[in-house]
């Protein structure tokens, strides 16, 4: 039951190359679609998409009634067999750095796949486990774009071009008023009829602006996602926007989260920092702090008689020393020092996180033996998740 065959659209929407790029996007908004198949009668050379229109043809400021689709479109057409798996598709996407796959039968082109197909798959299939709340910050795209909304469409997509990015952020007079995309640019003003140098983007952006909340979960934001039917969601951290989902991130999430086999590569061994920073339980709070300081860390381990026994972190000096204004020069860190939360080294990445969560604890101590052995912070999950999640393969806006 995970043949793409059942996941495809069926519905396969095509024009003539020598159509012009405005009769596509007309019919492309028509069909409320991001991409549509170039040629006649089951014989398609290639696809065009919605960032296609951006990057290809708006950027260069082009005649949408003069220029012809044939001259932008993606040739040739990536093709799998409808028999084949949504895992083997996923993985044909992202080789090959596209979001928009041609399936077929007896090499008959019979359906199309696009990203948004992935994100729904892996959402139904796994939307039973448990969310981790916090996610969303290993997987937004963390560098938001943005752009006045006094600015042209045609500013805008010259920018998203440069950028590879598939929405703006659009601000009047210093705050954020809303949102302009590669569906909008498509939809409100190649297929309106607007032309691109002279449309302030005052004119067509998004302005009911949806945010999510970075402590919520990856499937919370989806579901947002599905219920208003958008392909782009602000992330915020408070009044402040600090990041930005698209529908590919989600394709990659649960591809990433639920279908990875284990191996050694994804273990806590491998990315715990095993050159420990130790100090015995005598030592001032003070003088902790200067080592912190001076390795430019965030945790050291307490020994007791020579062994690890405890862990004090920045966390712990500021709620405690300043918190309850202990003098740091006289305070110990014995006072302070707590047991540390573990994790053994043979453990996935992903029970590190979940671990994280649970105890609220932003460094674990990584045990091998029965003893410990090293430290997973905060920082190594963000560059572990960077490392095996956002990669040159992963696919563009």
């Amino acid at each position: 039951m995970d043949e793409i065959r059942y996941f495809m659209e069926e519905s396969l929407v095509s024009v003539h190359p020598q159509s012009s790029i405005k009769e596509a996007a007309q019919k492309m908004r028509h069909h409320s679609i991001s991409s549509i198949f170039i040629g006649e009668n089951e014989n398609y050379t290639g696809i065009l998409t919605d960032t296609d229109l951006t990057r290809s043809f708006a950027a260069k400021d082009l005649d949408p009634d003069k220029t012809t689709v044939s001259t932008i479109f993606n040739d040739p057409i990536i093709t799998l067999g409808a028999n084949l798996t949504m895992e083997e598709a996923y993985g044909c996407m992202r080789k090959n750095n596209i979001r928009h796959l041609g399936i077929t039968e007896k090499d008959t082109i019979i359906g199309i796949l696009s990203i948004k197909d992935f994100a729904n798959y892996y959402h139904n299939k796994f939307s039973q486990e448990p969310g981790e709340k916090g996610d969303i910050q290993y997987f937004m795209k963390d560098s938001v774009l943005g752009i006045e909304s006094e600015n042209t469409v045609l500013d805008a997509a010259k920018k998203m071009a440069q950028h590879k990015v598939g929405c703006l952020l659009v601000s009047e007079e210093g705050k954020v008023k809303g949102l302009f995309s590669e569906s909008a640019l498509t939809m409100d003003v190649i297929a309106a009829g607007r032309p691109l140098s002279t449309t302030p983007l005052s004119k067509v952006l998004v302005r009911q602006l949806i945010t999510m909340d970075c402590e919520q979960t990856m499937s919370n934001a989806y579901q947002k996602m599905r219920e208003n039917n958008i392909r782009h969601i602000p992330i915020s951290r408070g009044k402040k926007i600090v990041g930005m989902l698209s529908i590919k991130d989600f394709a990659n999430y649960y591809s990433f989260k639920f279908c990875q086999s284990d191996n050694q590569e994804d273990q806590v061994a491998r990315y715990m920092q095993g050159n420990m920073e130790t100090i015995p339980d005598s030592t001032s709070v003070q003088k902790a702090a200067q080592r912190m300081k001076e390795k430019k860390i965030g945790s050291l381990l307490v020994t007791q008689n020579g062994e690890i026994t405890s862990i004090v972190t920045e966390e712990i000096f500021t709620r405690k020393v300043l918190g309850d204004k202990l003098n740091p020069e006289t305070t110990l860190v014995s006072e302070l020092m707590e047991n540390p939360t573990t994790i053994k080294a043979d453990q996935p990445m992903d029970s590190a996180l979940s671990s994280m969560h649970e105890n609220d604890a932003r460094y674990l101590a990584v045990i091998e033996d029965n003893k410990i052995t090293g430290i997973i912070s905060l920082k190594d999950l963000t560059i572990y998740y960077k490392n095996k999640f956002i990669t040159a393969q992963d696919i563009d806006e």
